[in-house]
């Protein structure tokens, strides 16, 4: 899979997600979820005609990352320009 038109293939790491003790009266089984506006991501690959190359681990923007259903298989794909932070090689 290739990716295109300055967008990155990316995965999504898989956290554990702590539920909060709240001071509201709610049903029991109503369940919050709190979406950061930042997403860790592991870049996979990137189009030919990206600005640089990019590898390895990134912050990019929650809300752009786009979901691709392709026979039964989940992709990720965020534009370039909504990488906000490159996580450098130790």
């Amino acid at each position: 899979m290739k990716p295109v038109n300055r967008h990155l293939l990316v995965e999504i790491p898989i956290k554990e997600i702590k539920e909060e003790e709240g001071t509201f009266l709610l049903p029991e089984d109503y369940k919050t979820t709190k979406v950061e506006r930042y997403a860790k991501v592991n870049i996979i690959a990137c189009a030919d005609d990206c600005k640089r190359e990019y590898s390895g681990e990134a912050y990019v923007e929650n809300s752009m990352i786009e979901d691709i259903l392709i026979e039964g298989k989940m992709y990720h794909i965020v534009s370039e320009n909504y990488i906000v932070l490159l996580m450098e090689a130790k």
